[in-house]
């Protein structure tokens, strides 16, 4: 991300919906005139599911495994990738609230 954006997400480990996952996003945000406001307002973005988060993980890694086990597939090399990087997002999140919730820098 840009460091003129931000990225809010209020339940990114345990979800508050079953089959909505909500966040916000803002670019180039300032105080507004008071200091409890932003300008531009963040935009909430929603990215909707039939399952619930832990089922679709539950299906995703049964059908890599049925596709390396059953069919001699190679596993996908996007895992190592995105799993490093989920944990890198919440290493961040916590080194943010051990600073006093101040910005942190997530490098990949």
């Amino acid at each position: 991300m840009d460091p003129k954006q931000n990225l809010r997400v209020h339940d990114f480990v345990i979800p508050f919906q079953e089959n909505v996952a909500p966040f916000y996003t803002v670019e180039s945000s300032r105080f507004g005139e008071l200091p409890t406001s932003i300008h531009p307002a963040p935009s909430e973005q929603n990215v909707s599911t039939d399952l619930p988060q832990e089922a679709l993980m539950v299906k995703e890694f049964s059908n890599l495994v049925r596709s390396i086990k059953g069919e001699g597939c190679k596993p996908e090399k996007k895992w190592p990738t995105i799993s490093r990087k989920t944990q890198l997002v919440v290493d961040a999140v916590k080194a943010s609230i051990d600073k006093g919730f101040e910005p942190v820098e997530v490098v990949y």
